[in-house]
């Protein structure tokens, strides 16, 4: 499939069609942020038009954006919100979303009672991570767990202060052992295993696998894409009826 990598401001349209290099255009692949879309409007004119006119397929949705955000999870696990979901999706929810909060210095239901977040927040630091709500990467991510209390105390004074933070609830996470190498030689090591399932349509269409040694999965952080398999049971190819000699013995 011929591809090009392309700036948006080279972007054009003409006769109804996204050009790109000269040539048409009929499916994308987005690297450029929707920050940097917002922030440089201008220069991203032409990818915005010929998504809204639907002159190719933008394969990363810039409806994306808000799930990328880490507040909709604050969102989901909100017992003001309940009413927005039916059962099965409370069930979901529970299941699958870890509770989350904006940091801010007030009170939040917890569990079907009222506290005040911020003593909350510092009592249960080893349970708990602090990220901000509009970035990727790993960028900004505090665990709990791996933080004294003085520097989590701080992190918690700035995304106070900053605004644009989110509190989570801390989820183990499976480790496993791999075989990596080393200096030359094949050593185990224990590593965070990150598998995270595409769906599409409602459908399980793959996964996204990322093993770490460290606390964080991203890439940027330190983390490593893997390939996923499946696996099933080996038939016995080497199995073949016996003759009648060797059933006689």
């Amino acid at each position: 499939v011929p591809a090009v990598i392309a700036d948006p401001r080279d972007l054009s349209i003409d006769r109804g069609r996204l050009i790109a290099s000269g040539a048409p255009v009929d499916l994308v692949y987005r690297r450029v942020l929707i920050n940097d879309i917002v922030s440089r409007a201008p220069d991203c004119r032409t990818l915005v038009d010929g998504y809204r006119q639907r002159l190719a397929c933008v394969a990363n949705t810039l409806r994306c954006k808000i799930a990328h955000k880490k507040a909709f999870f604050a969102i989901l696990t909100d017992e003001r919100h309940a009413d927005l979901f039916d059962r099965g999706e409370h069930d979901v929810i529970r299941a699958h979303v870890p509770w989350t909060r904006v940091v801010h210095d007030g009170r939040v239901s917890r569990g079907g009672s009222t506290i005040d977040l911020l003593p909350h927040l510092r009592a249960r630091r080893e349970h708990l991570v602090l990220k901000p709500n509009d970035e990727y990467g790993g960028t900004g991510v505090t665990l709990g767990w791996e933080t004294g209390a003085s520097d989590w105390d701080a992190a918690l004074d700035r995304a106070v202060r900053d605004g644009g933070w989110v509190a989570q609830e801390r989820i183990a996470i499976r480790r496993e052992s791999f075989p990596v190498c080393e200096d030359g030689a094949i050593v185990e090591r224990t590593m965070l295993v990150d598998l995270a399932p595409y769906v599409f349509r409602g459908r399980l269409s793959g996964f996204l696998t990322r093993l770490s040694a460290t606390g964080l999965a991203n890439v940027t952080s330190g983390g490593g894409q893997v390939p996923s398999f499946v696996a099933t049971a080996r038939m016995d190819t080497d199995r073949r009826p016996q003759n009648n000699t060797e059933a006689d013995r």
